[in-house]
């Protein structure tokens, strides 16, 4: 069974200005259009507003394939966003400051509600606040943009 992916911003902005820019590894980008061709590549709405339309040419792949790639809210993942808060809270009592979440809870609720693997290329650390660290307690699959290049067996 293929797995299907939620990716985060960070993922989106790491793959576009540090590791697989488009004008160097433009294969990258094609295997990822096919994964969206597929509906194995998916993002909450709240990727599009944390991305901020600049004019990045990879931005721009972003934008201009947002009917494919994003899943609309809905009752179920607004739910579940709030089992997510809970875990940051619970993980996190004295420092947790709810405004301070940008849409991290969005891209693990999604994840969560579809039965995804979240790619993010955020690591755990002490604190708890990165993805990894608050997905595994939920239930809910992480991967790096690395480990998912290499479960797909794509080679450049």
């Amino acid at each position: 069974m293929s797995v299907i992916y939620c990716i985060d911003s960070c993922s989106f902005i790491d793959a576009g200005e540090r590791y697989y820019p488009q004008d160097i590894f433009p294969a990258f980008w094609d295997r990822l259009e096919v994964l969206l061709d597929a509906g194995r590549l998916k993002a909450p709405v709240t990727l599009l507003e944390e991305l901020q339309r600049k004019d990045d040419v990879w931005r721009e792949w972003v934008y201009a394939r947002e009917e494919k790639l994003i899943v609309p809210p809905d009752a179920q993942l607004f739910d579940v966003v709030k089992e997510v808060v809970a875990q940051y809270q619970a993980q996190n009592p004295p420092q947790f400051n709810p405004d301070k979440l940008t849409g991290d809870p969005f891209f693990i609720a999604l994840a969560k509600c579809h039965g995804m693997t979240l790619i993010t290329t955020e690591q755990s650390r002490a604190g708890g606040f990165r993805i990894p660290a608050i997905c595994r307690p939920l239930g809910v699959k992480t991967t790096t943009l690395l480990d998912m290049i290499r479960q797909e067996g794509w080679r450049f």
